[in-house]
């Protein structure tokens, strides 16, 4: 989603913590700023396209065959996949199932600058399934109900990376995200009712920093840079450049680290009706937890001739000039989700099992809240080389309590069938189908600059629905000893692949898996599965502005390609009784 600096009102002052500001009507003309450092005051729609992409973890048994559980049942799994497979249980069942999670990533042509892994330990699955009766006549012969915990969304990943673009004597300056903070106070304007007037009061060119208050949040990164000296107003009244020099080579660095999850807690039954059809019914409750750290620093070099010193178009020596910027931004979503899963499973004739369940939208309540901060240092030169560190951070943006984000993620429709070569081994194959284009913003904030029509007309325009296939095979040597393996596919939710530009969005991914189960005894069971997942991911430019009436870009620091590879460790512990 674009935004266009025309609408945004100015604002007083804010305190420690601030209500999200308003908006007026758009209008036509304007500056389309964007990229991986912008845009983070308020949710935009890759935001809930990122919240709804899922993944079922499940048992170390339903993994190792590659999550193909859709006609699959006696599982834990059954829970948050098809509910149906609970009535195949004729046995209680209480299993639990650590996951340690490693993500790595990579961005070719660059440097490394921190770290690009992360590894986290959790839980992936805890449940009990009850049996609560059984009957050896017709009709219902079977019911269990469930209670469990599994894991459904994965953020923890972290990538980070350097690249310079050096100056050329004679050339243009190299383009900071200081110019385009620059342009984005410049054209940035508001309408308190008739007339356009700047968005925000402009200091004196050689008024003291400081004076530039934190208005709209939209602003803060931009009032950041002009508190820091990257920005102020020139002689010409125009916003520009302050203290990096014209001659600056620039060392663009980022680091992105996410981290968090999305938990679901069921609340199923299962039937079994003459052992041929079986029905569920779940009831999801989901836990959503995630925090986004994105820094991003330039480190200014001076190579030219100047002994190192910055100089202005004419070559003049700046009296200060920076050495290096990193501006963080930091968000957190907490909240919660509801949905409804429905299925069943029949079994035409022996070894044969046809499954079809459907999950509905899940609807969100989502506390939320960003800030910002950037940390600079200066060096005089006026023959001290005195230095001077600065840091300065943005009060606290915040929607919780009763004025919260909503939204409804998309439904999903799965078809599975599976065939048992007696009791040696087992073939599985899932389809699945989710509505990402029907994703619906049901509340924003008072005062957000987007409105539930404009998200709709977004998603409906930009994303469309995704196909996933899904396949596993077990294979039992030894009665009590099994090995399996599995992998699956997943298309793209993006129809406009260039909505991808505002960070790394997964177009595409595929997995693969593999494990070994063992029953201990004949009532205890120990599986173990390993996966390995890798996104393909959409080329993003870390910042980049766009003229909206040309649609010719201005600046842009150009677009990285990021792969992001995960493994995961599941073991599950279950006992029967």
């Amino acid at each position: 989603m674009k935004r266009t600096l025309v609408t945004l009102c100015a604002a007083a002052a804010l305190a420690t913590t601030a209500p999200l500001q308003a908006q007026t009507t758009p209008n036509p003309a304007g500056l389309e700023v964007g990229g991986l450092i912008f845009n983070h005051d308020q949710l935009m729609a890759w935001d809930f396209a990122s919240l709804s992409r899922t993944q079922n973890f499940g048992s170390a048994r339903a993994m190792a065959m590659g999550g193909a559980f859709a006609s699959l049942g006696a599982d834990i799994t059954a829970m948050s996949l098809n509910p149906a497979g609970l009535g195949m249980y004729r046995q209680s069942e209480f299993a639990l199932t650590p996951l340690l999670s490693i993500a790595r990533s990579d961005t070719p042509g660059t440097q490394s600058w921190s770290d690009n892994g992360r590894t986290r330990f959790a839980f992936a699955n805890i449940g009990a399934a009850i049996n609560v009766f059984q009957s050896a006549k017709g009709g219902l012969t079977n019911v269990t109900i469930g209670f469990g915990m599994n894991r459904i969304a994965d953020f923890n990943r972290r990538y980070s990376y350097s690249a310079e673009s050096r100056y050329e004597a004679g050339g243009g300056p190299v383009t900071s995200m200081a110019d385009l903070f620059a342009d984005q106070l410049q054209k940035g304007t508001w309408s308190p009712g008739s007339g356009w007037t700047p968005i925000l009061p402009k200091p004196t060119p050689d008024g003291p920093n400081g004076q530039l208050d934190f208005g709209h949040p939209y602003f803060w990164p931009a009032t950041l840079a002009y508190k820091g000296t990257l920005i102020h107003i020139g002689q010409n009244g125009r916003w520009e450049r302050d203290a990096i020099g014209h001659n600056a080579s620039i060392r663009r660095s980022l680091d992105a680290v996410e981290s968090g999850s999305i938990n679901e807690f069921d609340i199923s039954a299962g039937f079994n009706i003459d052992n041929v059809l079986y029905l569920g019914a779940t009831l999801g409750i989901q836990s959503v937890s995630k925090r986004s750290d994105i820094t991003y620093g330039e480190d200014y070099g001076y190579f030219n001739g100047t002994d190192g010193h910055a100089t202005d178009a004419a070559g003049n020596v700046l009296p200060v000039q920076l050495d290096w910027s990193d501006l963080w931004q930091r968000t957190t979503i907490d909240g919660s989700g509801v949905n409804f899963k429905v299925g069943a499973i029949v079994r035409p004739v022996a070894g044969l099992r046809l499954g079809v369940a459907y999950h509905s939208p899940t609807f969100y309540s989502l506390d939320w809240s960003y800030r910002a901060g950037l940390e600079a240092e200066l060096l005089y030169n006026d023959g001290t080389n005195d230095t001077e560190f600065m840091r300065i951070e943005s009060p606290v943006q915040a929607a919780e309590g009763g004025d919260r984000w909503s939204f409804v993620s998309p439904s999903r429709l799965m078809f599975g069938a599976s065939y048992a070569f007696g009791r040696i081994a087992i073939l599985s194959v899932d389809y699945e189908r989710g509505w990402y284009n029907g994703i619906r913003v049901k509340h924003t904030p008072t005062g957000a600059d987007f409105s539930p029509n404009d998200y709709k007309a977004e998603f409906k325009s930009k994303f469309r629905a995704a196909n996933t296939l899904r396949a596993g095979l077990e294979v039992r040597p030894l009665p009590n000893f099994a090995l399996r393996a599995g992998g699956g596919y997943s298309s793209s939710m993006l129809k406009d692949e260039s909505l991808g530009r505002e960070m790394p969005l997964a177009t595409e991914s595929y997995y693969l898996t593999a494990g070994a189960g063992v029953a201990l005894s004949p009532t205890v069971t120990l599986d173990l599965a390993y996966q390995y997942l890798n996104d393909k991911q959409s080329s993003y430019a870390l910042f980049y502005n766009r003229d909206a009436d040309t649609g010719r870009i201005e600046a842009t620091s150009g677009l990285f390609d990021t792969s992001l590879a995960r493994h995961y460790i599941a073991l599950t512990l279950g006992f029967r009784f």
